[in-house]
């Protein structure tokens, strides 16, 4: 796959010193959960990401040739068991997730502009281990090509057709052509018919 990479990033990756972080921002019903692999503050694309040091995780992202769709776990340690009704009330299917692999400067230590992304997709479900005085959450998300596997089940009928556009009234007339007799004969074609026969 080609990588869209500024020659920056370009740059940092070849270097003999690589300094890689991962950013990960989450969407839940409370709002954006945004994180990063490090200590501290982080702004990027204008967000403020939270440093969880080494008390996150993300599973392999995998990438292949066929047209599959797989996708990963992002596991967060250490988080007090209070915390878990929270994590449950507010994780919900179909949110949108991103995971983005970034680099600082060797020199500046800055983070380096346009992190790439490694990863798109929709939260599926939580993962709860509750270790007593502290608990592990993780949630697995979805490939957004997910959707391809999702069956499309469409009918012609009246109902269905207002899903995408309540004003055609074409459907209405399809119950009553179930048992509807249609001729096509007509004067012309039925002499015809008797200049062949008598033939």
């Amino acid at each position: 796959m080609a990588r869209a990479l500024t020659s920056a990033v370009d740059t940092a990756v070849q270097s003999d010193t690589v300094l890689p972080i991962l950013l990960v921002k989450i969407d839940t019903t409370g709002g954006l959960f945004r994180v990063w692999t490090g200590y501290g503050y982080l702004i990027f694309n204008s967000e403020i990401y939270k440093g969880i040091g080494d008390l996150g995780g993300v599973s392999n992202i995998l990438e292949t040739r066929d047209l599959q769709a797989n996708g990963i776990t992002l596991t967060l340690e250490g988080i007090a068991a209070s915390n878990i009704a929270m994590a449950l009330s507010q994780i919900r299917q179909g949110k949108e997730a991103n995971v983005f692999i970034g680099l600082f400067d060797n020199t500046t230590k800055a983070l380096i502009v346009d992190p790439y992304e490694l990863f798109t997709g929709e939260t599926d479900i939580p993962i709860i281990s509750d270790l007593g005085e502290t608990a592990t959450i993780g949630i697995k998300c979805e490939n957004r090509m997910i959707t391809l596997e999702k069956p499309r089940v469409r009918r012609y009928t009246k109902e269905d057709q207002a899903i995408d556009d309540p004003t055609d009234l074409g459907f209405d007339f399809v119950p009553g052509l179930q048992d509807a007799v249609v001729k096509f004969e007509s004067r012309n074609n039925a002499a015809a018919v008797a200049n062949i026969k008598a033939q």
